[in-house]
């Protein structure tokens, strides 16, 4: 077989051309899809092309996945994109997800490790990041993406003119420029595992065959190559690349065009009724000598003995040995994919609102929300939004850091979701912080703080019925129980017992009204008598037959400890029921129907302090800024608190539910 000087020459078929079809030919247009399909299953081709029925049936997943990935492409290299990396990168990442979104969840065909719509969105995520990564978006100019291509060609080859008798069909998925003027073409495969390089794939001969006739076809000249992308969908567990790179170099396999020219053929004498030998593209080509020949039609005895008569050769081993060395370009597909990025990839946030930011940044990691409205705060600002069906609510939760890092701004808390709602909720805190003042006071129902839509948040005392009170050296702490008392103290109905361990946080109460005491001794006593003081007023109630201490119109007693832990410190020594601990232990369990109410403050949230009994009885907590994770956990089961603001910023949880909110500060402080 003689070797070409040059590639085969495209022309397009003028409409008034003389040339017909042979016979009635059954097809209006020919693809890749279309041969591979003859070949390897002609049931299929016959219902699907010949007979032109559809068959309703569910997408494979992996199809999906792929066609939101050839989507975000599309628009990661449109010419509308600016060449700012980053806009590019975010219309491909928007793009990708808004096609899984709006592609109908029963028309997917899930498998079984890809399970459900949230998991193919995230492989979605995943592949087109990985292939942003090493893409050189600037290093060529990109003249076609995603294009539609039908053309009716004629083609000059080993000094024969050959004429296709339908047009060739197909879509493109990327056609660029290199800095050498070469026209060069792109192919992206979605795959959970690479191609098999010891195989010569004879999909991807006929493709990259019918991509040069299209492609030159098209824009009048030669293409260069034609390049398959392989986009791994999953993450390798060695750590190796995630894309892989297999070229075409058109001049250095002419035996590409031999091939798809003689499968052509036999497809069209095939259709016409003819008694032809058509091999199955998917399982032919294994090796170098089947290929070759096919392509020298050693198939059909005639030619064979042809060729061994001209080459004087009496086998067809002989016979094949001339052109196995050429057929080894085949395998020769893979360039290696760049180690790395080709320049510093990142998305420019600083151009875009918060909402978008927080979006752009979840839509990175495979997660869609949409925007819903956000609420103006004293201290942070809520921005909620509605996540797509599917996603786990523990998942939004990890990726708070990642919030952070894209807004420049710490503290932000997470909400997934938003208590009481279907949305999830970002705090972020404000540039510049407002400090509510102090409302009026209400009697026993205590303004606590002010809510992030600006309203009050109240606590009824008689209904909480005790409250404990936590954070770190400026948390704000202090500050929230001054605001307490100053609602409290004065109050006739009231009887306030202040105790003060540090001797220095209620001195100014000191002669008040309030009954003020600093040494553990004199607490501790103080304690045991309330504690009788209780006892008395069951036995009063019982007498009365009252249900509680507002009904048989009994004083309300609170009574506020600063720094618990200390006082429980200093008290390790004695028995335990001769304890200031033993004493708040038994308030705490009997003291809402006699009207008395525990409010009590610790700094060290440790589980020796904040034990399993002492969660139990204070049911209500305000929890400040926490020195670490594991104390928000202690106090509140969750992370959270160690993301708090300080001044007064604070998780407040009741019956009610748990919110965020910033505590007023008392005149006079």
């Amino acid at each position: 077989m003689p070797k070409a000087a040059t590639l085969p020459k495209v022309t397009l078929r003028p409409q008034d051309s003389d040339y017909r079809a042979p016979d009635e030919f059954p097809l209006d247009h020919v693809s890749v899809s279309a041969m591979v399909e003859f070949t390897s299953n002609p049931i299929l081709f016959k219902i699907r092309r010949l007979n032109r029925d559809s068959i309703d049936t569910a997408t494979n997943v992996s199809a999906v996945v792929g066609k939101a990935v050839h989507r975000a492409m599309e628009l990661y290299y449109s010419e509308d994109i600016p060449d700012d990396e980053g806009e590019a990168i975010k219309a491909a990442l928007a793009a990708g997800m808004e096609y899984m979104d709006e592609y109908p969840e029963g028309f997917i065909n899930y498998s079984s490790t890809v399970e459900t719509k949230q998991k193919a969105v995230e492989r979605v995520s995943f592949a087109v990041t990985e292939y942003i990564k090493q893409a050189d978006r600037k290093s060529e100019k990109t003249i076609g993406c995603e294009e539609k291509m039908i053309q009716t060609i004629d083609i000059d080859w080993r000094g024969e003119r050959l004429r296709l008798p339908c047009p060739l069909k197909g879509f493109i998925d990327r056609v660029a420029r290199d800095d050498k003027g070469w026209l060069k073409l792109y192919d992206y495969k979605t795959c959970s595992a690479f191609s098999n390089l010891e195989k010569i794939d004879g999909s991807k001969i006929l493709q990259a065959v019918e991509y040069y006739l299209l492609a030159y076809a098209t824009y009048g000249e030669e293409p260069h190559s034609m390049t398959f992308e392989e986009i791994k969908t999953t993450k390798n567990k060695d750590g190796g690349p995630q894309v892989r790179k297999y070229e075409i170099i058109y001049s250095e396999n002419h035996l590409y065009f031999d091939f798809f020219f003689r499968l052509f053929a036999d497809i069209v004498r095939a259709l016409n009724g003819q008694m032809v030998y058509v091999p199955n593209v998917k399982a032919l080509y294994d090796n170098e000598v089947a290929i070759i020949a096919y392509i020298q039609r050693l198939d059909v005895t005639e030619e064979a003995a042809k060729l061994m008569a001209k080459h004087k050769v009496e086998t067809l081993t002989e016979l094949l040995k001339s052109d196995i060395q050429m057929a080894g370009n085949m395998r020769k597909l893979l360039q290696e994919a760049q180690k790395g990025m080709t320049e510093a990839k990142s998305i420019n946030y600083e151009t875009m609102t918060n909402q978008e930011k927080i979006q752009t940044k979840l839509l990175e990691h495979g997660m869609i929300i949409r925007f819903d409205s956000v609420v103006e705060g004293a201290t942070v600002d809520l921005y909620r939004f509605s996540p797509s069906i599917g996603i786990k609510m523990s998942r939004i939760r990890q990726y708070a850091d990642d919030i952070q890092q894209v807004l420049g701004a710490s503290g932000i808390r997470v909400l997934a979701p938003i208590p009481g709602t279907t949305l999830i909720g970002f705090e972020v805190p404000r540039t510049e912080r407002r400090f509510p003042a102090m409302p009026s006071p209400d009697g026993l129902n205590l303004a606590i703080g002010e809510t992030v839509d600006g309203k009050v948040r109240r606590l009824d005392l008689r209904s909480a019925p005790h409250m404990l009170v936590s954070g770190s050296t400026g948390s704000g702490k202090s500050v929230c129980l001054h605001a307490i008392i100053e609602q409290l103290i004065g109050q006739p109905d009231v009887e306030m017992h202040l105790f003060d361990p540090k001797m220095i946080e209620f001195k100014k109460y000191a002669g008040s009204a309030a009954s003020y005491l600093t040494d553990p001794e004199d607490i501790t006593a103080a304690l045991a008598y309330l504690v009788d003081d209780m006892n008395g007023r069951y036995t009063h109630l019982m007498e009365s037959g009252k249900r509680d201490s507002e009904s048989s119109g009994l004083k309300t007693k609170v009574i506020v400890i600063d720094e618990f832990a200390d006082l429980a410190a200093q008290q390790a020594g004695l028995k335990e029921r001769a304890t200031a601990l033993h004493y708040i232990q038994l308030l705490a369990q009997k003291g809402r129907a006699a009207g008395i109410h525990l409010i009590i403050a610790t700094q060290r949230a440790s589980t020796k302090v904040i034990t399993g009994d002492v969660k139990v009885n204070f049911p209500v907590k305000a929890v400040f800024r926490m020195a670490k994770e594991v104390d928000s956990r202690v106090m509140l089961d969750e992370p959270g608190a160690e993301k708090l603001l300080g001044k007064g910023d604070m998780i407040f949880c009741s019956d009610a539910g748990t919110e965020r909110l910033q505590g007023y500060l008392p005149a006079g402080l």
